[in-house]
């Protein structure tokens, strides 16, 4: 993906993500396609960074002139005591996952929610929106997706997490939504999964080609769409599983796109098409594909 995407210059804004890992990141050559796409000199960077480290990371990056960051596992909750301002929304969220270094502070915005939804009803419409959602996991990316499908109307969001108090506090936390703790085992589980609209892993299982036994997809509905926020690699476990079933299926890239999108126009005031780059990266990811 060298070509045609021009070298930053001396005077790029910085950029880049934290996580931990963050090695499997697709955001720097995002960032990179956004800044060609756009014409904004800007350079995008991963930091890999422990929880330890975080606020000296943070500490260390504002004092290099860094414009903005953004946030993947383990960081978009615990990155909160270290802002100054918060996005309404980030706020309702409890999480962020873009950040602003601001002349008085340290800024959080939420860009999952949003791009979430816009990728969503891109690659599988509105029909999702009628019937009950059931989410696994609950990190900061179900928090945001959890807020999202909230905001969309969806009657009733099922939260299904390994640490049923986790998944318990987090209902807690979003007490004008009809969201109900499940454990996440194939008993909890099966009952409801013949009236779902829509299934979201919210997990990091699938980054290394984890399956998801407790799930038995061949009693979703047909009309019945599976979301893995995963996207490296494109076609995980789950998303394998769900077209063999005929499943409409909504992959990550299309949220990382989406968000990345959002968090690019924070930084630099200037919006980019995220569609084209979604396709590039797209093609790139499913060349490696063995």
């Amino acid at each position: 993906m060298h070509d045609d995407v021009p070298s930053p210059s001396g005077a790029a804004m910085v950029c880049g993500i934290l996580g931990d890992p963050v090695r499997h990141s697709l955001s720097p050559w995002m960032h990179r396609l956004f800044a060609a796409q756009t014409g904004q000199d800007l350079v995008y960077a991963p930091f890999p960074t422990t929880s330890t480290d975080l606020g000296l990371v943070l500490a260390g990056l504002r004092a290099a002139g860094v414009r903005g960051l953004n946030l993947t596992i383990p960081h978009k909750e615990t990155v909160l005591p270290y802002l100054t301002q918060i996005a309404p929304d980030a706020a309702a969220i409890g999480a962020v996952n873009t950040l602003r270094f601001e002349a008085d502070g340290l800024r959080g915005d939420n860009t999952d929610a949003p791009g979430f939804l816009r990728a969503l009803q891109r690659h599988a419409g509105d029909h999702w929106a009628l019937r009950p959602a059931l989410i696994l996991g609950a990190g900061g990316a179900a928090r945001a997706i959890v807020h999202a499908l909230g905001s969309a109307g969806v009657p009733e969001i099922l939260l299904a997490n390994r640490d049923l108090a986790r998944a318990h506090s987090m209902v807690q936390d979003f007490p004008h939504l009809p969201l109900r703790a499940l454990a996440l085992s194939p008993e909890s589980l099966r009952p409801h999964l013949p009236n779902l609209g829509l299934v979201v892993n919210c997990t990091a299982r699938g980054l290394h080609g984890e399956s998801h036994p407790e799930l038995a997809l061949e009693l979703l509905d047909p009309t019945g769409s599976v979301c893995d926020i995963v996207y490296n690699p494109l076609h995980t476990p789950l998303i394998r599983a769900a077209l063999d079933r005929g499943l409409r299926v909504v992959d990550g890239l299309g949220m990382l796109v989406e968000q990345g999108a959002e968090s690019f126009s924070l930084w630099t005031g200037v919006m980019p098409d995220p569609e084209p780059v979604e396709e590039r990266l797209r093609q790139w990811l499913s060349a490696q594909t063995p």
